[in-house]
């Protein structure tokens, strides 16, 4: 069976790494393209349909620990060709805006086979160019764009202003000569 396409639509999100790739867990030299999709009745109908050999998960600090499914798409293949990705905002046109936890997508997935039964992957491939060994993937379109903010170590306080600020010419001040 040839991989088949489906979107996913109006899905909530996280942990959406589609424009830059990030390590791939426990790995400091390989890296993937990845997002967490939360569970909703289309994916549970789509999991349950084509008995995708895939697991629904759970953890408080994703999804307020509603059940999830992650997508994970390596940058390299085994073969040496390098895998590259796309999204798209609500028009349409491809944005750069890093996707924040919450966002919504029209998030684009495949089905395909391997041995260990009915898969689903991340991005549907667009694009392949034989000479550079480059494939091309759309990954989706954001619908509702929950701005990404990073997260800082550093804890910044307003400063307190004094108003009344004193200040002296330099003919008031008193320079010493040594």
């Amino acid at each position: 069976m040839a991989d088949k396409k489906i979107v996913l639509k109006n899905v909530e999100v996280s942990w959406a790494k589609l424009l830059e790739a990030g390590l791939k867990y426990k790995s400091e030299t390989e890296y993937e393209f990845s997002v967490s999709v939360k569970a909703n009745v289309q994916l549970r109908d789509l999991m349950k349909s084509f008995k995708l050999n895939k697991q629904f998960k759970s953890k408080d600090s994703t999804f307020d620990g509603e059940e999830f499914i992650s997508l994970t798409l390596d940058t390299r293949t085994k073969s040496g060709w390098v895998r590259h990705g796309e999204v798209f905002d609500e028009f349409g046109d491809p944005t750069k805006d890093l996707i924040g936890n919450g966002s919504k997508m029209n998030l684009f997935v495949s089905i395909g086979q391997s041995s260990y039964g009915n898969i689903i992957k991340l991005g549907h491939l667009e694009d392949m160019h034989m000479a550079s060994k480059e494939m091309m993937f759309h990954f989706g379109q954001v619908m509702e764009l929950v701005p990404f903010e990073a997260p800082s170590a550093v804890i910044k306080k307003e400063k307190e202003i004094n108003e009344s600020v004193e200040a002296m010419t330099e003919d008031e001040m008193e320079i010493p000569f040594g």
